[in-house]
């Protein structure tokens, strides 16, 4: 497991995880982000990520696309992405934008990572 200033990022067997440390979640994280993304699906070769937003009570609209970028490179591998979200306003904010059509949101990080798992 790496744990990188903002972020810990780790495997599950063929599971990439992103934690995301920061309570605030926006676009100073983004490229941050989009560099771990791009290291997990490329380096590490994974084709399912967890992202954990846990601790996240804000998010904006260019770390949600952050998350979309991630989800277009995976589904052209098969690949698939879920979030943990225990915020309500986060919550919120991924139903908004309906993200839930493109990939899972949990409030349980046992829930999300069982479903990477089947």
């Amino acid at each position: 497991m790496d744990n990188i200033n903002n972020f810990i990022i780790g495997e599950i067997g063929d599971i990439c995880k992103i934690e995301v440390l920061h309570h605030l979640a926006s676009a100073p994280l983004t490229l941050e982000l989009k560099k771990f993304i791009d290291e997990v699906i490329q380096k590490r070769k994974c084709k399912k990520i967890l992202f954990d937003l846990s601790k996240v009570e804000f998010v904006d609209s260019s770390f949600l696309g952050a998350i979309v970028y991630a989800h277009k490179i995976l589904s052209n591998l098969n690949g698939k992405i879920n979030c943990v979200v225990k915020s309500a306003a986060v919550y919120d904010r991924f139903m908004i934008s309906q993200l839930d059509r493109l990939f899972k949101v949990f409030s349980s990080y046992d829930e999300a990572l069982e479903d990477l798992q089947d």
